[in-house]
């Protein structure tokens, strides 16, 4: 399969993989948008809830203080007048603060009317059915948030009904009323046209009544009101609601006939993200990083089998000089078809080819020992005149075969230096050095290859230079590549494998050094070796 086809392959199955999480994601998304909406409901609701019962509270207070003295000789605000309605509809004010003297200002027979003879309106008559008990699991959505609003609203008015009636009793306590006359009814707040007015009607005597209450200001009321739930709504207003139904309205007020607008409500930001958006996140990022890592490894294994194409076919086309060289030589040598001057020469091709394959091989295993970790680098302390002496002359040979002078120029200051390292492995590295110089520098002048040798701080520095066109920019950065020649480069060039620098590098960083590439300024490639010192004379 072509790395194309393999790439193609591979972005499919990241597709399907990020199409099967799409579905679930948008419907966590919908849950999670769902699940806030619905908490800023409750948290809405809550403070709903909250306001109604502060305003219920102050109203039920205001309701029982009206209960104990209605006709008070001089009314406290909100009120704004106490009256009287006798029997024949007649209305007298009783009472009335300063700014507000003057005669009754409502239809004292539509008050009649509404006034209930029952108890007032809000305050639950007894029963001695107990209440139908309704499990709100069973409700959802708008009618199981009716429901908890008409229990709410029923606990309002139970408060109310019970502190308004404590007050009764104990107003009648101490008057001692007779047992002629039935005992006082609560107060009744209801809307008399634009009046808001607590009223109830009271036994003068067996067979006849009157109607005794106030007027209250509703504009300051209302005002007051409001004051109290500013923190909790402060964009809520009251409006009257004077035939309101309990049962199926949401928001009234128990203990006058109002509703309570709640207004804009706005709900604080969660902060940070949610538990399931975090999953959500660290699910695609976790998906992001397989696909990223599942693409690097697949990059760096199509990489590398192309890489190892290319070694197979650059192993061949380097293989196939010396192997027909061979097979020629030895058919004029086996037939003698070589003149008897010239077989010495037919030799030392024949011996030159086969130390061509044998370089080749020992570079391959040498590569493939490193690689399975079976090359075991034995360093050890070697003063550099003997490293030199037992390393440069095989590379000096292959030098001057190819037609170069050979030169070493070594450092006073290194002469006595001792370096720990592996005799046979710089070896190696130089002779490497030395082949590739001599397979890529030919034609350069001068035609010589130059060993310097000096101290770098620490450590011991081989520099290797030729005088040929150097390396180009776009081959250094991956100089130390191994197996970096295509077969096209193997087939045009005809020179190694891409193996030798890759290996000198792996070889010099197992002995603690290092093998770089430093061009001089004057044209020519120079790879400088760096060896540890382990000691120096002084």
């Amino acid at each position: 399969m072509t790395p194309r086809r393999v790439w193609a392959a591979y972005a499919v199955c990241v597709l399907v993989a990020a199409l099967a999480l799409v579905v679930p994601t948008q419907r966590a998304l919908e849950a999670d948008r769902a699940e806030a909406a619905a908490r800023d409901e409750a948290a809405v609701e809550e403070n709903v809830r909250l306001a109604l019962w502060r305003i219920d509270s102050a109203v039920g207070a205001l309701v029982a203080r009206e209960t104990a003295n209605v006709r008070r000789t001089r009314p406290l605000p909100p009120v704004k007048e106490a009256f009287v309605v006798d029997g024949s509809g007649r209305a007298r004010v009783v009472s009335a603060a300063p700014a507000k003297a003057g005669g009754v200002a409502f239809d004292t027979a539509l008050l009649a009317a509404r006034l209930p003879v029952a108890p007032a309106v809000g305050i639950p008559a007894p029963s001695n059915q107990p209440p139908k008990r309704v499990d709100p699991e069973q409700l959802a959505g708008p009618r199981q948030q009716t429901f908890r609003n008409s229990v709410e609203f029923q606990a309002r008015s139970a408060t109310a009904n019970t502190l308004q009636q404590q007050v009764l009793n104990q107003v009648q306590s101490d008057d001692a009323p007779s047992d002629a006359l039935p005992p006082l009814a609560p107060l009744a707040a209801l809307w008399v046209g634009d009046a808001l007015v607590l009223a109830r009607r009271v036994a003068t005597q067996p067979g006849s009544e009157e109607i005794e209450g106030c007027v209250l200001d509703w504009p300051a009321l209302r005002s007051e009101l409001l004051a109290l739930i500013t923190d909790l709504l402060p964009h809520a207003g009251l409006e009257p609601a004077a035939d309101a139904d309990p049962a199926s309205e949401q928001r009234l007020l128990a203990s006058i006939p109002a509703r309570l607008l709640p207004g804009v409500v706005v709900v604080p930001p969660t902060a940070g993200w949610s538990p399931l958006r975090g999953s959500l996140v660290a699910a695609w990022t976790a998906m992001a990083i397989a696909a990223a890592a599942l693409a690097a490894l697949l990059a760096s294994v199509l990489a590398l089998a192309e890489r190892r194409a290319a070694f197979v076919s650059s192993v061949t086309h380097e293989l196939r000089t010396p192997l027909t060289t061979f097979r020629l030589y030895s058919g004029m040598l086996e037939e003698g078809m070589v003149p008897e001057g010239e077989v010495q020469g037919c030799h030392a091709t024949l011996r030159r080819e086969a130390d061509r394959l044998t370089h080749l091989v020992e570079n391959v295993l040498a590569y493939a020992g490193l690689e399975r970790g079976r090359h075991a680098s034995r360093t050890g302390p070697v003063p550099v005149a003997e490293l030199l002496a037992r390393t440069v002359t095989r590379a000096a040979e292959r030098a001057e075969q190819a037609g170069f002078t050979w030169r070493v120029a070594i450092d006073p200051a290194a002469e006595e230096a001792v370096v720990l390292t592996d005799p046979a492995a710089v070896e190696q590295v130089l002779f490497n050095l030395v082949d590739n110089a001599c397979k890529y520098a030919r034609g350069g002048t001068p035609a010589e290859i130059e060993l310097a040798v000096g101290r770098r701080g620490r450590h011991l520095a081989l520099a290797m230079r030729d005088h040929g066109p150097g390396i180009a920019p776009r081959e250094a950065a991956r100089l130390f590549e191994p197996f970096r020649k295509s077969a096209r480069d193997a087939a045009e060039a005809g020179l190694g494998v891409g193996l030798g620098l890759a290996l000198s590098r792996r070889l010099a960083r197992q002995m603690g050094g290092d093998l770089v590439s430093d061009p001089p300024p004057d044209g020519g490639a120079r790879f400088v070796l760096t060896l540890p010192l382990a000691a120096v004379a002084t």
